[in-house]
């Protein structure tokens, strides 16, 4: 063990005399109710009060089957949905706050000391090619519930370390905090960008990183799950309020209706999200997990028509895209793309939900690569 993390440890733990090397961020319990977990915490009473007005509606109407109080009834199990996924966030939240003081960071002049509850990591200062903090720098300020990234070199197994809102009055002041102690990168460090090599398969690396196979210089990207989250939730309700009216009509009328009905519940409960789902798997089946792949010359995507390579040194731009946007499971919410903008060629844009790895680290990432921050090892060729 280094001498630098036993000294960090020492001060993290209080065990001996302080060592005047060794920096400690100072704690501070994470928000709990911002704009996110104020939404959070009122969205059980607007579904509660969505469901007395689909009641209330039902009982002026004496029947369950009523437009009205189909549509309201849609409402609130679209608002229900919304409560739970919101109320999960801030019971994160909510253990966080409760076990905050078992965290701890500490800063040397070799590196950094990170310790939560589930483990130590220890970095050192030339391992980090950067820090970034999750959200557009215009909505930075006052207290917030967001990460603080700091961003890795492949050879140390990890494409970032995040370091939960437990630091510093606002990850803000954690982020700037860092950059400072981690300061501009030595010139000397930066190595030249690598041409690709044009007989080298980018298919066969592609299934090398798939399959767990550790290349000097080489990170993967997963491919992430929160595509879940853009399913046809719509219809699915839908199908729910539908049933839930049609059940508790009386048999007559249920009668009346017929086969349309059964077949109207099993397209909107069965065959509507099945076949999105089976789509979507579809593909992403050819990406074997994986959302992209950055070796020291070049960028890596795989679509289902073959990988396509971007050399750094025709990258141009790395950007994050925010648009407003709507859905039934998460309400007014971002929408946030990763664009690449190549020279002389279409830009490849990705959305957040299929990139297992928060956006502001691969966009930190692609530019450490393009301006040859990531060097190979000695003795590995391109």
């Amino acid at each position: 063990m280094s001498n630098w993390i036993r000294a960090a440890e020492a001060a993290i733990s209080r065990s001996a005399q302080p060592d005047p090397s060794v920096d400690v961020v100072s704690l501070e319990s994470p928000p709990l109710f911002d704009s996110d977990g104020v939404r959070a915490l009122l969205s059980p009473f607007l579904a509660g009060f969505m469901w007395a007005a689909m009641i209330f509606r039902e009982l002026q109407a004496a029947q369950p089957f009523d437009p009205l109080a189909l549509l309201l009834r849609l409402l609130a199990l679209a608002l229900t949905l919304r409560a739970l996924v919101l109320l999960t966030g801030l019971a994160r939240r909510l253990r966080l706050r409760l076990s905050y003081r078992r965290y701890a960071l500490a800063l040397t002049d070799e590196g950094l000391l990170y310790r939560s509850p589930a483990m130590d990591v220890a970095l050192q200062r030339e391992d980090i090619l950067d820090v970034r903090e999750r959200g557009h720098w215009r909505n930075k300020g006052g207290r917030r519930f967001a990460d603080v990234y700091v961003v890795t070199h492949p050879r140390t197994g990890r494409s970032h370390l995040a370091l939960p809102p437990v630091f510093e009055r606002t990850p803000g002041v954690l982020a700037e905090r860092l950059m400072r102690w981690l300061g501009p990168r030595d010139s000397a460090t930066v190595g030249e960008v690598p041409q690709p090599d044009s007989q080298a398969l980018a298919s066969k690396l592609w299934e090398q990183v798939a399959a767990g196979e550790t290349i000097p210089g080489v990170i993967k990207i997963p491919h992430g799950s929160a595509w879940l989250q853009r399913g046809p939730y719509a219809s699915v309700l839908l199908g729910i309020a539908v049933l839930d009216g049609f059940v508790r009509l009386p048999a007559e009328n249920q009668e009346q209706v017929g086969l349309t009905m059964p077949l109207v519940l099993v397209g909107a409960l069965v065959i509507v999200p099945i076949s999105w789902y089976l789509l979507t798997r579809a593909q992403l089946r050819p990406r074997l997990g994986l959302a992209l792949v950055l070796a020291p010359s070049e960028l890596l995507v795989r679509l289902r028509s073959g990988v396509q390579r971007a050399a750094w040194a025709q990258l141009a731009a790395a950007e994050i895209e925010v648009r407003a946007a709507w859905s039934i499971l998460l309400g007014a919410h971002e929408s946030r793309t990763l664009v690449l903008a190549r020279k002389n060629a279409a830009e490849i844009r990705y959305h957040e939900s299929f990139i297992g790895a928060p956006l502001e680290v691969v966009v930190a990432l692609c530019e450490a690569y393009r301006k040859g921050a990531v060097e190979l090892p000695p003795g590995h060729a391109t």
